[in-house]
């Protein structure tokens, strides 16, 4: 048996998309960012799929705000 037929073909990482559409698999991008109605540490991001239109949103915590430093 070779080594290559002991192991499924996998794309190397770098070719998968980070955040792909749940219809198409294509990759989307980060459209909206809207603040939660309902809690104020979390905000939810919208994302566009090139192909299929706007596909998915996910609550996240907000980050902190940036400091600047003088």
């Amino acid at each position: 048996m070779r080594i290559q037929d002991a192991f499924p073909k996998l794309k190397p990482a770098m070719l998968e998309p980070i955040n792909p559409c749940p219809v198409c698999g294509a990759e989307t991008t980060l459209a909206e960012i809207e603040p939660h109605p309902l809690h104020i540490d979390f905000e939810i991001h919208g994302y566009l799929c090139d192909r299929c239109g706007p596909t998915k949103s996910l609550v996240v915590l907000r980050s902190p705000p940036l400091q600047v430093l003088m």
